[in-house]
């Protein structure tokens, strides 16, 4: 199996495929719940589950996947060393490199490509450090550090805790010359703790739902 070609495209082409595919993704929830199977992409957020969409509307194909971060980037809280800002940057880079997650043998553009990030991650603190300094100069610093730092801890805290559920998630819009039929996640070898993605697709002749895994990482879609 070759590793798909894809080509950029120009944005209004990407924008009319965009509004069919959400009229085609309206109707996802009650074609699916009649299969028994609306609750895949409903469940709650679990470490080493991912969740893949995949819809048709004619020849214009969307897929939308979306990974817990603790599997993505090995960790749940913002990154702050630069060690862990490089992983969550490159992590970022791979989501929009459709190619290096999915393979198949079709010849498809690819339109566009939405990625949703949990965190901006920013690249300096020098007002944070001009603060500080000036703060050395304050007769009651001591304490003021001491407050700041149970202020820090406080919201790191908090900060840990709100983003433990969150999740990558990256939408690709594709025009494919031909129906999808069979579609490999190449991209678990980026991702050693995922074990699973469940996958639910409505194509123009059916729909479906599978769990695929490193060991069985092939979708197949009659079409």
């Amino acid at each position: 199996m070759k590793t798909i070609s894809v080509k950029w495209k120009g944005s209004q082409k990407g924008l009319r495929a965009s509004s069919a595919l959400l009229k085609v993704g309206a109707l996802v929830g009650l074609n699916l719940a009649g299969m028994g199977i609306s609750t895949i992409h409903a469940a709650p957020h679990t470490h080493g589950e991912g969740k893949l969409q995949i819809l048709q509307a004619g020849s214009e194909w969307q897929f939308v996947l979306q990974l817990p971060v603790a599997d993505v980037l090995g960790f749940e809280y913002t990154p702050t060393t630069a060690d862990e800002k490089k992983r969550y940057q490159n992590m970022r880079e791979l989501f929009l490199r459709f190619n290096d997650i999915f393979t198949f043998s079709n010849t498809c553009e690819l339109l566009d490509t939405t990625l949703e990030s949990p965190w901006e991650i920013a690249e300096g603190h020098d007002e944070h450090d001009k603060h500080d300094e000036h703060d050395e100069h304050d007769e009651h610093d001591e304490h003021d550090e001491h407050d700041e730092h149970d202020e820090h801890d406080s919201e790191h805290e908090s900060d840990a805790h709100h983003n433990t559920h969150s999740d990558f998630r990256v939408a690709y819009l594709l025009s494919c010359q031909k129906p999808l039929q069979n579609i490999e996640m190449t991209g678990f070898s980026h991702w050693p703790s995922l074990q699973h993605v469940n996958t639910i697709w409505v194509t123009n002749k059916g729909q479906g739902a599978m769990e695929i895994t490193p060991r069985q990482p092939m979708l197949s879609i009659n079409n």
